[in-house]
């Protein structure tokens, strides 16, 4: 039997120390520890984009309680995004600083590289090193939907361990995945990277959450809850049911359960009645931004968060801009081609469709883009080179 705990209503950075107290009955003071936050994007302390600094003061004080011999925090943002950057504007760098504890970017302590035992897409993986010189590594997620894994929690919040660039090669796998009506080849790769990168316990940050366009471009939904668990899984597979999902509508989570043999009764969540302060999210599927933003036209073929989030910001800021035309058609993503470029306006969106240069298509090059240059690329209808 696996136990999940839930918390509600309370201060975040209390509840997030009770939460830990729940599932952390080792005796640390031998222990070096890592609180592995999410941070993959720059943006607003307590938005629902990053996790809740409050909460990480929960478990700093947790652990120094314990005097456990090292406490680190880190995370290592998505392609394009400066790393301390983003942990300073989500407010853990502050924190980290009001606390004494070390507060980094996992990318600046090395690369190691790991090889996938029993691998279904990849063989081996670039990974930062600190997570693997760490006695104890605690997920720190925010509670947020996402446009290609369903969601993001405590097993997809690992994904910010890969190295640099290689965050972006579970998106560029060339591969037909095992069983498609299972899941994609991210959701596959999200399991071959779960065999060297499991974590050991999970504290699952849902204070200030995200729905919809997630996981950079949602809404804010304060559900007031912090869950923890010794099992990555059992936590993910709750929140999900937090969330307003069943148990099997996220593919990631399903392929480990499987892999695990892990029973939906096998999962024991105290307060039995947790489910009281569930509410329904708005799936990332569900919010379309050609609904949204119907010019410019947007053809999406395979592109990384990265790129995906810049062309969330772009609409964001830019488009009242094109509100009554002329019409163009944005065109990004590794995996599109010729027969996606039909038009008389088309600009190119990031160095992943550089291949399809020249026959008067507008190229905005970057990985990935800057919002105001795919603007400044439309706009002048052609390619810009500073």
């Amino acid at each position: 039997m696996t136990d999940v705990y839930v918390q509600q209503g309370g201060a975040p950075a209390q509840m997030a120390y009770d939460a830990i107290s729940s599932v952390f009955s080792e005796d640390p003071s031998a222990l070096s520890v890592l609180l592995k936050v999410n941070t993959g994007f720059q943006g607003p302390a307590a938005s629902g984009l990053c996790t809740h600094p409050e909460v990480v003061r929960g478990l700093i004080r947790f652990f120094k309680e314990k005097r456990t011999k090292k406490l680190y925090v880190g995370d290592s943002s998505i392609v394009g995004v400066d790393s301390t950057e983003a942990l300073k504007s989500a407010g853990i760098w502050a924190v980290c600083q009001e606390e004494g504890v070390e507060c980094l970017n996992l990318d600046e302590s090395g690369m190691t590289e790991q090889e996938i035992p029993d691998p279904i897409m990849v063989s081996r993986l670039k990974m930062s090193r600190l997570p693997f010189q760490m006695d104890r590594v605690i997920s720190v997620p925010v509670m947020k939907t996402h446009m290609y894994a369903g969601v993001t929690l405590s097993i997809k919040n690992m994904k910010g361990c890969l190295f640099q660039k290689d965050k972006t090669r579970l998106h560029r796998i060339h591969q037909a995945p095992p069983d498609l009506r299972k899941g994609k080849c991210l959701d596959y790769g999200i399991v071959d990277l779960m065999k060297v990168c499991y974590p050991d316990y999970a504290v699952i940050d849902g204070v200030v959450a995200m729905e919809g366009f997630g996981p950079s471009g949602g809404t804010p939904v304060e559900l007031g809850v912090v869950l923890s668990s010794r099992d990555a899984l059992a936590a993910d597979l709750t929140a999900i049911r937090l969330m307003g999902m069943a148990a099997d509508d996220v593919p990631h989570l399903n392929l480990m359960r499987e892999q695990r043999d892990l029973a939906l009764s096998d999962i024991r969540v105290f307060p039995a009645d947790y489910l009281k302060w569930s509410r329904r999210f708005q799936l990332a599927s569900e919010h379309d931004l050609h609904l949204s933003y119907p010019n410019p036209k947007v053809v999406d073929r395979g592109a990384c968060s990265a790129c995906h989030a810049a062309m969330v910001q772009f609409f964001r800021y830019h488009h009242q801009e094109y509100e009554n035309g002329p019409e163009a058609t944005l065109v990004f993503g590794a995996d599109a081609g010729p027969e996606d470029c039909r038009g008389e306006r088309v600009v190119l969106v990031g160095n992943c469709t550089a291949k399809l240069r020249g026959e008067g298509r507008a190229f905005c090059k970057g990985c990935p883009p800057v919002p105001s240059q795919i603007a400044r690329t439309i706009n002048a209808g052609t390619t810009l080179d500073d």
